[in-house]
């Protein structure tokens, strides 16, 4: 592609770019100006409602006369464009986008994008994707022709199913007419099974009926009976009553007496505490000379230990001291005799050397 043709595809390129850009503000503009909130109307300022009133008003005349003043309208819609792309319409709006020009946007998209290709791809490059094309139209027709055979097989197989399932249906009808039988010999002897219980009720109200009367006579017999305890009881209430009048007087007697001798074991027992007391007092005085003379003899313990101690350490410096005496009087035996040794063999070979030279 020459620099000529680059440039003026990259011009087309921004026309349809700036297109776009124009179309994202206007698919959120409302058909009417009454549709924008007071809110919305502020935050774009004076002069972009300004704009878009007369904005407005411009689009209900041409709406009226098609041939009305259409370069004025040209003029208003890009002063309206600029002011919006100022003031951010599209990022701080809430109205909802137009569908027709959503779509319309989306058709612009996609003539951008194939123009896009189309400038960006040489002849040799648009053959090899016209050789694709008809590649891909090939296998779709060969495709076609699987889809046939498949639909063929399909339909045969079709058949087979519907055959069996007519089978399935005659299977299910024969099904059918057994459950039928089934429930009517079922409701037979559900009949006969009512028919049985309310034989049997009325035999069991007739039993339970004789049953009652049975009862009723037992509970008058037991009535009489209890009529006669009731008597024999209250008999035996009243000797009860006079014991236990007895009763009750003699213990009064004896919680007399007992309260009488609380008394003195109360008395007893105070003169007892104030004892205890005085030797607790007495107790705490001796225990603690008993603490004082403890400290005393633990100080004197502690004091023997500590002699001891010195004792046991003075002999342990002591036993040091001597086995280091030796040792140092060990070393320095052993040093004078290895230099008594060194001098003794100095001397042997300085005798020998003279005889020597003496000799020669």
């Amino acid at each position: 592609m020459n620099p000529q043709t680059k440039a003026e595809a990259e011009r087309i390129l921004s026309v349809l770019d700036e297109l776009l850009e124009d179309l994202d503000i206007l698919m959120y503009l409302p058909p009417y100006y009454s549709n924008l909130t007071k809110d919305e109307l502020s935050g774009l300022g004076p002069a972009a409602a300004n704009q878009l009133a007369q904005f407005y008003d411009i689009e209900r005349k041409v709406e009226l006369d098609a041939e009305g003043d259409v370069g004025t309208h040209h003029r208003v819609v890009v002063s309206v464009l600029g002011h919006l792309r100022k003031q951010l319409f599209v990022n701080n709006t809430s109205l909802p986008a137009a569908d027709p020009l959503a779509r319309f946007k989306r058709v612009i998209v996609i003539l951008r994008g194939l123009m896009y290709n189309n400038f960006s791809t040489t002849v040799e490059e648009d053959d090899q994707k016209l050789q694709i094309l008809k590649d891909t139209v090939s296998r779709e027709q060969h495709a076609s022709a699987d889809v046939k055979a498949l639909n063929r097989e399909f339909i045969t197989e079709q058949k087979l199913r519907q055959t069996e399932v007519s089978k399935k249906d005659q299977a299910i009808h024969k099904l059918m007419e057994e459950v039928q039988e089934v429930e009517r010999k079922a409701h037979e002897d559900i009949m006969d099974y009512d028919r049985v219980a309310t034989e049997r009720k009325l035999l069991e109200e007739q039993q339970a009926a004789q049953e009652e009367a049975e009862l009723e006579a037992k509970v008058e017999e037991l009535e009489n009976q209890l009529a006669k305890l009731r008597e024999m009881n209250q008999k035996d209430e009243g000797l009860l009553r006079a014991d236990r009048k007895k009763k009750e007087n003699n213990l009064s007697t004896i919680i007399n007496d007992y309260d009488k001798e609380m008394t003195q074991k109360a008395a007893e027992r105070e003169k007892l505490s104030a004892d205890y007391d005085e030797d607790n007092i007495q107790l705490a005085k001796v225990e603690e000379e008993l603490k004082a003379y403890t400290e005393e003899n633990n100080n004197w313990d502690e004091e023997d230990k500590i002699k001891q101690e010195r004792r046991r350490h003075n002999g342990a410096i002591k036993s040091r001291l001597e086995t280091s005496a030796r040792q140092v009087q060990a070393f320095w035996r052993g040093y004078a005799e290895r230099n008594n040794l060194k001098k003794r063999s100095k001397k042997g070979k300085g005798k020998g050397g003279g005889k020597d030279k003496k000799k020669k």
